[in-house]
């Protein structure tokens, strides 16, 4: 049997309940390795720019900061308790490229994800960006 050691577990972050699930589970792995948890949430910009005045994209930048500063704040809370060490980030782009570039930065060990995110409620069993991430990365995918 093949031993792991997870040192850099990356877990992405869109505030909603399977992210705070998988953070939750990033964490505990974290603390029984006795690895770094990075949050990371991607403002997801989409077509912004092509449709919105420069001072309405650049309140949307602001309130989507804001956001992902919560979001990444919430996982940050969960390391703290368990005495984990941890790391956050906000990136603006494509989720699942600034998910792959981060976990090349980063030299990431495990992606933690949660079947569904806030924008696919609806989807059956796993969203859109966790079908898209799953088996297109070079680590391991944990979803919960």
């Amino acid at each position: 049997m093949v031993e792991h050691s997870y040192d850099q577990i990356l877990v992405p972050t869109d505030g909603s309940d399977a992210a705070l699930r998988a953070a939750e589970h990033a964490v505990d792995l974290a603390t029984q390795y006795g690895g770094t948890v990075h949050a990371l949430y991607v403002m997801d910009m989409g077509d912004a720019a092509f449709v919105a005045t420069p001072s309405d994209i650049s309140e949307t930048r602001g309130r989507l900061e804001k956001k992902g500063q919560e979001y990444t704040d919430d996982v940050k809370v969960l390391a703290v308790d368990a005495g984990v060490d941890y790391v956050t980030e906000i990136r603006s782009g494509i989720p699942e490229d600034e998910i792959r570039e981060y976990i090349d930065d980063e030299s990431i060990d495990l992606l933690v994800v949660g079947k569904r995110g806030r924008s696919d409620p609806d989807k059956p069993l796993f969203g859109s960006l966790t079908q898209r991430l799953i088996g297109s990365l070079d680590v391991p995918v944990h979803t919960v």
